[in-house]
């Protein structure tokens, strides 16, 4: 009898530890359950929170967790010096570890610099973002590849954001000094102008030994078109230049077969074959297909959540509202309600896509 009340005086000692754990268990669970309902409505947009909110349950559960032990005061206080300490060494001794990426990771979403679907230059990497999460960044490069990249390397380093309203494409070559400037200049208009380019111009970059280094340039309205438009511009340029009769070779080419010297070093053109038209939509559409699926996710995210605001802030103003008044808002409600239902099958579909192998 002794030894049975011996073990409940044990047991009651270690009650409070155990449901301390329990519901540090439960809480971390429900972080990761909610963590996955809201991937199916935006698609790699909460692992920032999820691990932010699970990091912080952890730590903050330590607290409760001293407090609970079946221990004296002395060693109590101990113990909170103890977990006081390693707090401290962590934030200040982290310089490349978790800590550091996890701080670094705050930084980012309070500065706020990109967003899910911006085309980013890091050092020598470039893509579209594809998620923003609490330790990393991800991003889709141009070959269609992801690639993880720490925080504390996106806030240490120069990030070059493509901004959505518009940016500069260009391309560069390299002409004789036999070719006058303006003929070159007016050619490269033309071609810019031909791929849907606004504003375009002709810088002289270099007069160099035996070359004319040409830049032209203009601004791409739709960015979603950054990638096939740079191609696009470049396949112009050949077009315009060799249509005209210029050939875009340096003066020091020599060829080693034997051609006549009037023979022009042109691509022989197919007769009657129209080239389509490019759009340089497909290539950037294939490449960046997840992060396509991301920036949509998260534009639909912010319109239903607009949306469910708006609605709960009607049902709030209908409940006095009574008469052929109330009956008009609750039909305005149930159509917001079906227009929420809509965003959410769309997101739910861009989760789906973005499951499938």
């Amino acid at each position: 009898m002794k030894q049975l009340d011996a073990v409940v005086v044990v047991l009651w000692k270690l009650a409070p530890l155990a449901v301390v754990v329990a519901l540090t268990l439960l809480a971390v669970w429900l972080v990761r359950r909610w963590a996955e309902r809201r991937a199916t409505v935006r698609p790699g947009g909460t692992s920032f929170r999820r691990d932010a909110l699970t990091m912080l349950i952890v730590t903050a559960s330590a607290v409760p967790l001293i407090i609970a032990l079946p221990v004296g005061p002395g060693l109590r206080n101990s113990l909170f010096t103890l977990f006081g300490i390693a707090i401290t060494a962590v934030i200040s001794l982290g310089s490349s570890t978790f800590a550091s990426n996890a701080m670094a990771g705050f930084m980012l979403r309070l500065i706020r610099q990109f967003r899910v679907g911006d085309y980013i230059h890091v050092e020598e990497r470039f893509g579209r973002v594809t998620e923003l999460g609490l330790l990393h960044t991800e991003i889709q490069t141009e070959h269609s590849d992801l690639v993880t990249l720490p925080n504390l390397y996106m806030v240490t380093h120069p990030v070059r954001v493509v901004r959505p309203s518009g940016t500069f494409v260009s391309t560069t070559l390299s002409l004789g000094y036999d070719i006058d400037n303006r003929t070159v200049e007016k050619l490269l208009l033309e071609a810019a102008r031909s791929v849907g380019l606004d504003r375009p111009f002709v810088r002289i970059l270099e007069l160099g030994d035996f070359s004319v280094t040409y830049e032209v340039a203009g601004k791409l309205t739709d960015t979603k078109r950054f990638l096939g438009a740079r191609s696009a511009l470049s396949r112009a340029v050949l077009d315009s230049l060799h249509g005209a009769g210029l050939e875009i070779v340096s003066p020091a080419f020599m060829n080693q077969r034997r051609i006549p010297l009037d023979r022009p070093v042109i691509p022989a053109q197919p007769a009657q074959e129209a080239r389509p038209e490019p759009d340089g939509t497909a290539p950037d559409a294939e490449v960046f297909d997840k992060a396509e699926r991301a920036q949509r996710a998260a534009k639909l995210e912010e319109e239903l959540a607009k949306l469910t605001a708006e609605i709960a802030a009607m049902e709030k103003e209908a409940r006095g509202t009574e008469g052929e008044e109330g009956e008009r808002m609750e039909k305005a409600i149930e159509t917001r309600k079906e227009l929420a239902a809509r965003l959410k099958r769309r997101i739910e579909k861009l989760a789906a896509e973005d499951e499938e192998p």
